[in-house]
C-alpha cells in the first residue's frame, strides 16, 4: 500500500514531468475508476483532454493536479496503484486502467494488478476537490503542515488514544498507514499501545524525531516513482521486508536494536503491528 512517503515522491516527480504540459489524449479501460466522481468514462475523458496541468498537489495518499480554469484532477491510488511514465506510442499493459498522453509527447499509465481495482480518479472544482476526494480538513499532514514538536505534543494530547490507531487514523494523521506506522513507533522506541495523551516532553520529542526521519529514510528509498513504480514498498523483489525498514514484515526476525525476536500482533480485526517487546516501551 502506498503511504505518504512514496506519494510525495510521486507527487514531486509528477510536478517535474506533467505540469505545464496540456493533455491530449485519455483512454479509460476500467469503467470503475472514475466513480464516485463521474457516472461513466466519456465524462472524464471530456473533462480532461484539451486541460492543461498547471501545478501537482498532495494530502495525505491522494494527489490533486491542478488545471486550468479552477479544476483539479484527484488521483487516488487506492490500496496497489501505481503512475508510470511511457512513451505516447506505448500500448497499455494488462494491469493499465488509464492512459492520458501529452500535446507535447509523453504520457502517463495509471495501474494496479487485479479486475476490481482500488483506484478512483476524476475531474472536480479546484474549491471542493479535498472534501470530493474524502480527505479530512483537520487532519495533520505531517510534511504539508510540517508542525513544531510542541504542536505535535499538544495534537496527541487532544487525540487521546493508542499511538498505534493514532497514527494511523486517517481524521487524525493523513497519510501513515501500517508500515510507517510501526517504523516510527520503533524509531522512538514506544509501544502500540501507549497512550497518546500520556507521554512525557521527552517522549512526545523522540515520537516526532522519529517521524520526520522515517519519512526522509523511505521517500529517499522510493526513487523516482514513475520510472520504477512499486506499489508495495515494504515489499521488495524477492517478497521479502524492505531493506529500509525496520520492524514492518519482520516477524520472528532479530530487532536491529537490541536482538530479541520482532513480534506481530494482533489489535483488533485487520489491524496488526509489529515491534519489539524488549525495546519498546
Amino acid at each position: 500500500m502506498l503511504e505518504l512517503p512514496e506519494v510525495e515522491v510521486l507527487r514531486r516527480d509528477l510536478e517535474k514531468e506533467v505540469v505545464g504540459k496540456r493533455i491530449k489524449d485519455v483512454i479509460v479501460e476500467t469503467p470503475s475508476i472514475v466513480r464516485p466522481f463521474h457516472r461513466n468514462r466519456p465524462e472524464l475523458v471530456k473533462a480532461l483532454e484539451g486541460r492543461k496541468v498547471e501545478a501537482a498537489r498532495r494530502r495525505g495518499t491522494v494527489i490533486f493536479l491542478d488545471l486550468d480554469e479552477d479544476q483539479t484532477w484527484v488521483i487516488d491510488a487506492g490500496e496497489h496503484g501505481s503512475l508510470h511514465r511511457q512513451t505516447a506510442t506505448e500500448q497499455a499493459g494488462p494491469d493499465t486502467h488509464l492512459v492520458v498522453t501529452f500535446t507535447i509527447g509523453g504520457a502517463i499509465h495509471l495501474s494496479e494488478p487485479g479486475n476490481d481495482p482500488s483506484i478512483h480518479t476524476g475531474v472536480v472544482a479546484t474549491e471542493t476537490a479535498l472534501e470530493a476526494a474524502g480527505v479530512s480538513p483537520d487532519a495533520l499532514d505531517p510534511l504539508d503542515d510540517n508542525p513544531t514538536w510542541m504542536e505535535f505534543g499538544r495534537f496527541l494530547a487532544d487525540a487521546a488514544g493508542p499511538l498505534k490507531l493514532v497514527l494511523t487514523d486517517p481524521t487524525r494523521i493523513a497519510g501513515l498507514g501500517p508500515v510507517y506506522s510501526d517504523e516510527i513507533l520503533w524509531e522512538a522506541g514506544l509501544r502500540h499501545d501507549h497512550g497518546s495523551a500520556s507521554l512525557s516532553t521527552q517522549e512526545i520529542r523522540r515520537l516526532y524525531r522519529a517521524m520526520q526521519e522515517v519519512i526522509v529514510l523511505a521517500m529517499k528509498a522510493a526513487g523516482s516513482s514513475l520510472d520504477d513504480t512499486e506499489a508495495d514498498a515494504a515489499i521488495d523483489d524477492d517478497g521479502e521486508a524492505a531493506d529500509h525498514l525496520r520492524v514492518y514484515g519482520r516477524a520472528g526476525l532479530p530487532c536491529s536494536r537490541c536482538r530479541k525476536p520482532i513480534v506481530r500482533t494482533r489489535i483488533k480485526k485487520g489491524i496488526y503491528t509489529y515491534h519489539c517487546e524488549q525495546c519498546m516501551i
